[in-house]
């Protein structure tokens, strides 16, 4: 229970921490959804086969599949129970990830409520289409099974139950081993505080027997790395320890090491170590051997399971959406024909003569208003409005506006050194306003309401 308790205090550091990775403010109050977006689940033998046909000292693999069919937000759960039929192999808290390595949800086991709940991270706020798996190690109960026949096992899927019926064989005992005295014997154990590290125990020459210039290797297997010294204890018949020492020893191209145990004649040794498993393999193997001058060497594997839970997660993240924005109106391309050139810095204005009267064009730039062309111009909005025929103030980007209409008496220069166009009727000049009348009456109208007033003005 002490154990248990361990890794339900570690489950609760690791969601503390999820949380706070989160946003970094204070958690509030989440929804949980329980087993709603759970879909399917599964039974797995020790070959990752579904099945539901076991020993009842068999270990299952329990697999759900789940599918996010609403939006859903960082700090919220779905949280099942394990049927009474199963118990927890391994109380360590696992990550779900995506193929790039990000975290979807944390899972955290509680061993004393036996549950087992996903906390979603800031992935879901930020993707779509979320869907995924988890799995997780059990052992039978055998105190809620019945051996030799079908036991409906009830697990939470979809918001209700889906019952599975698993045949459950008794193992019936085959007398066991001898409990001869070994020469050589090795076992790993997962590390009780930390699930990534593996505790090995090599027991050499319980047996007793006389061994001269006594060596060991040790041959490590993939996965895993050599973390802190060696320990070697040395004890006598009774198996009581003679002495200890510690040694701090690398790794050769073959991944092991080797040990000068001396002459060990009523004594046998006990050394310790441990590896730091890399992740993403099941089994870790290391393989133990003593040999000496007088004996042939001896070897014994050891292998341990990783049952830590596990799974993964996988959505589609959107396209980004650019704020709203005003584009500018698009500027109607002049047709090859017009006789207006327009220059957008210089010369700001164009000139063209019709008859008698010089006519300067401006194109509406970004910023102008009419009244701010009018100063420019020394003229009046009014004015503006009347030579344009412009129904109010409103006037676009690329718009051609006439800003200046002056009477000529001899062939005048256009304005900016820009060397008079030819002759032109007023019939070419492209219409400035909003209405469909030609710019040859509007001048015309305009001489007469202004006859006074502008055949005055000077360039």
């Amino acid at each position: 229970m002490n154990e248990k308790k361990m890794y339900f205090l570690m489950g609760l550091l690791l969601l503390g921490v999820s949380l706070v990775g989160l946003g970094g403010h204070e958690a509030k109050a989440a929804t949980d959804y329980g087993s709603q977006f759970f879909t399917h689940v599964e039974l797995q033998n020790k070959n990752n086969v579904a099945s539901t046909d076991f020993k009842e000292n068999d270990r299952v693999k329990v697999v759900y599949n789940w599918e996010l069919t609403q939006a859903v937000h960082s700090g919220e759960t779905m949280t099942i129970p394990l049927p009474a039929e199963l118990e927890y192999v391994s109380f360590a808290p696992f990550l779900l990830k995506d193929n790039s390595g990000n975290t979807v949800a944390a899972a955290v086991v509680d061993p004393i409520n036996n549950k087992i709940t996903l906390t979603f991270t800031t992935f879901v706020d930020t993707h779509t289409d979320i869907n995924g798996s988890m799995f997780f190690y059990a052992d039978f109960n055998k105190d809620s099974i019945v051996t030799d026949q079908t036991n409906s096992i009830a697990f939470p899927v979809g918001g209700d139950y889906t019952t599975l019926g698993v045949m459950i064989h008794k193992v019936t005992s085959g007398g066991g081993g001898t409990g001869t005295p070994t020469v050589v014997f090795k076992q790993g154990r997962i590390d009780a505080k930390d699930s990534s590290l593996i505790n090995w125990t090599v027991t050499l020459n319980n047996a007793l027997v006389d061994i001269d210039n006594a060596y060991y290797t040790d041959i490590m297997g993939a996965g895993q790395t050599l973390t802190g010294p060696v320990k070697l204890k040395y004890r006598d018949a009774d198996k009581k320890e003679r002495f200890s020492r510690n040694e701090n020893v690398a790794l050769d191209t073959n991944r092991s090491f080797r040990l000068e145990l001396g002459d060990l004649q009523d004594t046998s040794v006990v050394i310790t170590y441990q590896t730091k498993m890399a992740g993403g393999q099941f089994s870790y193997k290391n393989t133990a051997k003593i040999g000496g001058t007088n004996i042939e060497e001896q070897t014994r594997n050891a292998t341990v399971n990783d049952y830590s839970g596990g799974g993964e997660g996988e959505g589609n993240n959107p396209p980004p959406v650019d704020p709203p924005t005003t584009p500018d109106p698009p500027v109607t391309p002049e047709p090859e024909t017009d006789p207006i050139v327009v220059t957008p810095a210089t010369p700001e204005v164009s000139t063209m003569i019709d008859g008698d009267n010089e006519i300067q064009i401006y194109v509406v730039k970004k910023g102008d208003t009419l009244p701010s062309i009018a100063e420019k111009f020394e003229t009046t909005t009014q004015q503006l409005k009347i030579w344009n025929n412009l129904p109010s103030d409103d006037i676009k980007v690329g718009q051609k506006l006439i800003v200046k209409v002056t009477p000529r008496k001899v062939t005048v220069t256009s304005q900016n050194n820009v060397s008079a166009t030819p002759t032109t009727t007023m019939k070419t000049l492209p219409q400035t306003g909003d209405t469909t009348s030609g710019v040859a009456e509007l001048i015309g109208a305009l001489l007469a309401l202004t006859s006074g007033a502008f055949l005055t003005r000077k360039k």
